[in-house]
């Protein structure tokens, strides 16, 4: 998958950066992204299973399965008409449905946004009686949502970056002086000494620092910390676990919107997204990317569990 990240971070990190999202995400074939058919979407766990596939045979499973099996079944079933898996037709119809809304939300990068839309969605069809509306609900999610996720081009957007001039190293005998001697320690008892690095840049929004420990072997993530000097101050703007963060083209008060993947397993990955509130970034949405199959195409399909984590108000 090619990734391609905003200015500043590219200037830092960017062959990281390109790396650890490139394993972070779907990988992309040649061809166009294409919608699968049920019998294609195999993978996950059985919650994600369940989520797009709620008619599924528990016993494809589980020959024999215990009781806490069946009741996913059931939760998952429930707010359903009574009929709805007596059709093959309308059971291939409810996966497709699921399908574009939890794939799209993988796709676009600002995910809060059509989060909204799917929970109106979903509300919709939860007041659903019978077959005939479950239909019609369901034939109106894809139609609002196969052109979002078949037109996407789920890369790296091309964010304006931070850094309006070129990263610099800061020496490590410079670090107590940038940073201070508390942020220091901080830094080294997490990182350890010699294994951390710090970078400066000039930014519209005053000088900013970048510290982040140094990863090794097929580690992918790893702390990360941002900071920003304003006169003789210096302001903690980010200070996560799952780094390396990428800037998205989407801002909210004056800065742009940041987000990271945390690799669980090759299939899973969980996405953070952080919107700046006027003094610090802050967690807005996270989700959890679950590999569950290939299309037509040979593309990886991943589709989102999750929601809105802290909302912020953009003025």
């Amino acid at each position: 998958m090619r990734i391609t990240v905003g200015a500043g971070l590219k200037v830092l990190r960017g062959a990281l950066l390109a790396y650890v999202f490139a394993s972070a995400f779907p990988a992309l074939a040649d061809g166009p992204l294409a919608i699968p058919r049920s019998e294609q979407a195999t993978g996950g766990y059985l919650s994600t299973a369940s989520l797009l596939k709620p008619c599924l045979d528990i016993r494809e499973w589980s020959p024999e399965p215990n009781d806490d099996l069946l009741k996913q079944v059931a939760d998952a079933r429930k707010g359903l008409p009574s009929e709805t898996c007596d059709s093959p037709a309308l059971v291939e119809k409810l996966f497709k449905a699921r399908f574009l809304q939890y794939a799209s939300t993988v796709v676009v990068s600002d995910p809060w946004n059509l989060d909204t839309k799917i929970r109106a969605q979903n509300e919709a069809i939860g007041r659903c009686k019978n077959t005939q509306c479950l239909d019609r609900e369901l034939d109106t999610v894809i139609t609002a949502l196969s052109p979002v996720y078949l037109n996407s081009h789920p890369e790296w957007p091309k964010g304006t970056g931070l850094c309006t001039s070129k990263t610099v190293d800061v020496a490590a005998s410079k670090v107590r002086a940038l940073l201070g001697g508390r942020v220091q320690k901080d830094i080294v008892d997490t990182c350890a000494p010699e294994s951390f690095s710090v970078q400066t840049c000039r930014g519209l929004q005053g000088t900013f620092v970048f510290a982040g420990c140094r990863m090794s072997g097929n580690q992918v993530n790893a702390p990360e910390w941002l900071f920003r000097i304003r006169g003789a101050k210096l302001e903690s703007l980010l200070d996560i676990d799952d780094g390396p963060s990428g800037v998205l083209k989407t801002t909210c008060n004056g800065m742009p919107d940041l987000m990271t993947s945390a690799r669980v397993s090759m299939g899973e990955h969980y996405v953070t997204y952080y919107r700046y509130d006027g003094r610090q970034y802050q967690s807005v949405y996270a989700y959890t990317a679950m590999g569950v199959g290939t299309d037509d195409n040979g593309n990886d399909l991943a589709t989102a569990q999750g929601g809105l984590v802290t909302p912020v108000v953009c003025r």
